[in-house]
């Protein structure tokens, strides 16, 4: 076990090289927005609000590709008023989106933050050349109700397109609507199902009723069963490797699809592919979900993250305060991190204690929090033996609970894999990292903080 300290400290434990002290964070670094009674969750259909195809334009007067270079150029797009979320900036905190990178011409990355703002040095989605790359993000608008999306490759003349779907909002203490939102529950992740381990593989335009309210995961925790859980936090994982496979994608509804494509998407995938991406599902009136798949055979895994509870009456459980930017937090493979890549079957600590202290809202200390959101990133996986290419995942959770049985990536030799992951708080503000095979690099952006 090693444990790794995120400001003013050392790692602690077996490192392969001497470790610098680490830099304690700044009041300016995390800053957060306002929050006052602010921070619930307000659920939206998903919905497609941008698309950059020519065949199937959206929110853009004259769509085509747009520049991914090695100066990491941007374009903006209006975010308010589309899909359901509200037209008034000062209603909107942040909004939940799934941005997917579709046939970049190179690899590269791709970072998005309110129009205005600082760039950063964070990223949402990490992409190959040729392939399409969805991610689910919390972005903050920028002060002129519009969102800069940012895209990188080497190439000096590269480009991609990029389609962007809404699944809800978080309104500000100056919401006016009458609808008042939901609080963010994180749990201990626990796996609630996998039809790998009955009913079998989803075919062709199936889609799968999954009872969440009063369901039990494999943890032992227990989903209220009870009409204010409105929303789950879900980590879904296709598993697109069946003989009949085919490139497909993957989408969690609150209601029976019929049979029919559903225009959003949360898990695009090519035939042979494990992948796993976030997800804000809304339930349907009868506590259930749907998770369709559209083509070939494909097996599906839901672990559960947390859930979104209406009629709190806690001054402050469960609100969320994004940052003002995304936020590197740590990346396994600086120097200021020890440069070691975690084991095979190894675990490793993380204490977010002084990253936690350092989150202010118009500079007063946000205070104690349940977890932090952002974006888990495997950098690179290393091979145990020269001839043998890892398959591996990461899993992250409470440093004091059990290991569950469930991921929050899946990754094999090759490109960075990113998936937004909600880490719940252990003892000490700590969490605990298990990798499964392979060497892997990983590193960690926030966006988020939820309060206790």
């Amino acid at each position: 076990m090693i444990a790794r300290m995120l400001a003013g400290a050392v790692l602690l434990g077996a490192v392969a090289a001497p470790v610098a002290p680490l830099v304690p964070f700044g009041p300016s670094i995390a800053q957060a927005t306002g929050l006052g009674a602010g921070g619930e969750f307000h659920r939206l259909p998903p919905t497609r609000i941008y698309d950059s195809r020519p065949e199937t334009p959206l929110n853009e007067p004259v769509p085509g590709p747009k520049p991914a270079t090695n100066t990491a150029p941007s374009f903006s797009l209006g975010i308010l008023g589309e899909g359901g979320v509200p037209v008034n900036p000062a209603d909107v905190l942040a909004v939940v989106v799934n941005i997917t990178v579709i046939a970049p011409t190179g690899s590269g990355w791709l970072n998005a933050y309110g129009n205005g703002a600082p760039a950063g040095t964070a990223s949402i989605v990490n992409f190959a050349a040729g392939q399409t790359v969805p991610n689910i993000a919390i972005v903050r608008p920028g002060a002129d109700g519009r969102l800069a999306v940012q895209m990188y490759t080497a190439a000096t003349n590269g480009s991609a397109h990029v389609a962007i779907d809404v699944f809800g909002w978080f309104s500000t203490s100056g919401y006016s609507g009458t609808d008042p939102g939901a609080r963010v529950e994180p749990i201990a992740p626990g796996r609630l199902f996998d039809s790998r381990a009955g009913g079998g593989a989803l075919g062709q335009r199936t889609a799968v009723p999954i009872m969440v309210r009063g369901a039990t995961l494999t943890t032992g925790e227990v989903i209220p069963d009870d009409p204010t859980i409105t929303g789950v936090m879900l980590n879904v994982t296709a598993v697109n490797d069946q003989p009949a496979s085919s490139a497909t994608f993957v989408s969690v509804l609150p209601a029976d699809p019929a049979g029919m494509p559903p225009t959003t998407s949360n898990l695009n995938l090519v035939a042979g592919q494990i992948k796993a991406n976030m997800v804000f599902a809304p339930i349907g009136p009868d506590g259930r979900i749907w998770v369709y798949n559209d083509a070939g055979s494909t097996n599906v895994v839901v672990d559960v993250a947390g859930f979104l509870r209406t009629g709190s009456s806690e001054p402050t459980r469960g609100r969320l305060i994004p940052l003002t930017t995304p936020f590197r937090v740590f990346d396994t493979r600086e120097a200021t991190w020890g440069s070691v890549a975690l084991g095979p079957k190894q675990s490793e600590d993380w204490s977010f204690a002084d990253f936690a202290s350092s989150v202010k809202v118009a500079g007063v200390p946000a205070g104690p929090q349940l977890a932090v959101i952002g974006n888990l990133t495997s950098a690179s996986l290393g091979r145990q033996a020269p001839s043998a290419a890892p398959r591996s995942y990461l899993t992250v959770f409470p440093a004091d609970a059990a290991q569950p049985g469930s991921s929050n990536l899946n990754m094999v030799e090759g490109p960075a894999v990113p998936n937004m992951a909600i880490l719940k708080y252990g003892a000490a503000t700590t969490v605990r990292v298990y990798n499964d095979a392979g060497y892997s690099h990983y590193l960690f952006d926030a966006s988020a903080i939820v309060l206790a």
